[in-house]
């Protein structure tokens, strides 16, 4: 499926995941240019989250799709467990969470890219 034929849905998840997989400096911009703090990084991945389970429910999204995000999902909780430290513009550039993120985010887009078709 090409990027055009695509769903607005698709397209718009896989950006989500995309923006937590890029390093610290972009991450910094984006939310600069956005006029937002770091956490809606997260919340954006939580609402492509919400998103991506009504789909599956809808039959536009395999299962396995949904399965793909989890992780990023299970780390962002653990992140927000871990407290407020985590959610600084510092942190976002140093803390290893946030390399572990990116990292996760970037095994997560693969797997959604192979396992998205309804």
């Amino acid at each position: 499926m090409t990027g055009e034929q695509e769903p607005e849905f698709l397209r718009w998840i896989r950006k989500v995941l995309s923006q937590l997989s890029w390093d610290a400096n972009r991450q910094l911009e984006h939310v600069r240019s956005l006029k937002v703090d770091v956490d809606e990084l997260a919340l954006e991945f939580d609402d492509a989250l919400h998103l991506a389970q009504a789909k599956v429910h809808e039959g536009l999204l395999s299962h396995e799709a949904l399965q793909a995000l989890l992780p990023v999902d299970a780390k962002l909780s653990h992140m927000t467990e871990h407290g407020a430290e985590l959610w600084t513009k510092e942190a976002v550039a140093t803390a290893a969470a946030w390399e572990e993120l990116r990292a996760i985010a970037r095994q997560a887009q693969l797997a959604f890219g192979r396992k998205h078709a309804g």
